[in-house]
């Protein structure tokens, strides 16, 4: 195996542990998508798990739609049409002859869901309907892709709602924004949540949010996204409900979009250090190896104290490792693999009914009785959690810029800074045209300070406050 380069070489860094922490392989063949292999698929079925949990609380239901959208439903919206037309794949023939109708291959959903909304709601009484789905979904990406960051498939959850009311659909968005709050605090992944700018919202959007997981170079990765729609969607697919005083009313709805891919990608990266992969605990459902030390004529009693220890660990799961590789590099695998724990077992611990632990996120070692082993496993385990929730707060204050020259400096020096803004699109596209791909990302969510006066970057009325960072 090729030495292990420091992360401070992210990108040489993080290919070297996708590809020998055995997460996928990118020789499939097809430009922009990857396989996954058993080790990622456990952190994914976990994650999807996490999120999929929090959304049934919240009287979301699971529905799984075709594939394939019709084209007339596709061009129904407008903006949204507009928006992605450059990205579909769009299918045209199929057993030797052309389709009477094109079929696009799904990028988003809501051309699928909402002819059935129009179908499904006809009543007060059908309201709100709490949808979601969990697939893959495609975009012809046309720059640079990159494995689990950017490709032309990815794995998502993607939530479609529909309200009575206004109000009820704001309430939502709302309830959106504090439940993805509280999973990437518990991932470990420190984030910015903004308002995105009109030029930058999703296509039929009235507001969008965004949910901007911070690299460790700084730049951020988009990794999931809420949309609050109005009637920009009910209204062309003509979803329309009796009231409670028999009249007939449009209602209004909104989407969340999280991004199981990328968020993989977050893990791998803000986790991960100079020795590999690094899992967070409740995505691993083995919380970790345990490595057999015996010289001679050890070798059975320490077996045998193995089969001890994995019952002492219950329910926790743990996996032997009696291959034939020496217990250094054992230990080297184990780290590379990021599981959250080692366990070692030589002839002293046998004798003394002791376990040796080694947590991967500190990189240290502690010896506990046998009969306290489990209780100690909680114990470390929470400890873990805690640690993690502690890294997505790593953010203290964002410095400010108040003109073009403090903007430009204040880039230098830090990755992530803050300015008063106009508004205008050419603003933002001349400010990551001189910086060199530094953009207008939003309203940090929160924000009660006013803008000052004038726009740092072109000196025009400024009307808010806005996040400037590169995206990854």
């Amino acid at each position: 195996m090729q030495e292990r380069p420091s992360k401070k070489n992210f990108s040489r860094w993080y290919d070297y542990v996708i590809y020998n922490a055995d997460l996928i392989d990118i020789r499939y063949g097809v430009k922009g998508t990857v396989v996954y292999k058993p080790k990622a698929m456990e952190i994914i079925d976990s994650l999807y798990s996490l999120f999929e949990s929090k959304l049934k609380e919240r009287g979301h239901k699971k529905y799984l739609f075709p594939l394939f959208i019709n084209f007339s439903s596709f061009k129904k919206e407008a903006e949204h049409i507009k928006g992605f037309e450059e990205e579909v794949f769009i299918v045209n023939k199929a057993g030797g002859k052309e389709l009477e109708e094109p079929l696009i291959i799904r990028p988003t959903s809501e051309t699928a869901f909402y002819p059935m909304f129009s179908i499904w709601i006809k009543s007060y009484r059908d309201l709100p309907m709490k949808t979601y789905q969990s697939v893959a979904v495609y975009r012809y990406e046309t720059k640079a892709t990159r494995p689990l960051f950017r490709g032309r498939e990815f794995l998502w959850i993607e939530t479609h709602n529909v309200f009575s009311s206004e109000e009820e659909a704001r309430k939502h968005v709302e309830e959106d924004i504090s439940m993805m709050s509280e999973q990437l605090k518990g991932l470990g992944i420190p984030y910015l949540i903004v308002k995105r700018e009109p030029f930058d919202r999703f296509p039929g959007a009235d507001e969008s949010y965004a949910y901007d997981a911070i690299m460790p170079n700084g730049e951020v990765l988009q990794v999931a996204t809420t949309h609050y729609l109005g009637q920009n969607f009910t209204k062309p697919f003509e979803v329309k409900y009796l009231d409670q005083n028999g009249n007939y009313r449009i209602p209004y709805s909104t989407t969340l979009g999280i991004g199981i891919t990328r968020i993989l990608a977050a893990i791998i990266s803000v986790h991960g250090d100079d020795y590999g992969l690094y899992i967070p605990p409740q995505l691993s459902s083995v919380k970790g190896l345990i490595i057999p030390i015996y010289y001679g004529s050890s070798e059975e009693a320490v077996k045998q104290y193995v089969q001890k220890v994995l019952e002492y660990a219950k329910p926790h799961i743990f996996i032997p490792d009696f291959g034939e590789e020496t217990p250094g590099e054992k230990f080297y695998k184990s780290e590379l693999y990021g599981f959250p724990l080692r366990i070692e077992i030589g002839r002293k611990e046998a004798e003394n009914n002791t376990v040796t632990i080694f947590r991967r996120d500190i990189r240290k070692k502690l010896t506990v009785p046998l009969k306290d082993l489990k209780i100690k496993l909680d114990e470390t385990l929470e400890n873990m959690q805690v640690s993690l929730k502690n890294k997505s707060e790593t953010i203290k204050s964002i410095p400010e810029a108040n003109n073009k020259d403090e903007v430009i400096k204040l880039l230098k020096e830090y990755p992530i800074i803050k300015i008063n803004f106009c508004g205008r699109a050419e603003c933002a596209q001349d400010l990551k045209k001189t910086t060199g791909g530094y953009e207008i990302r939003g309203e940090l969510v929160g924000e009660t300070e006013k803008a000052g006066e004038k726009c740092s970057w072109c000196g025009e009325k400024a009307i808010k406050k806005v996040i400037v960072a590169r995206s990854f």
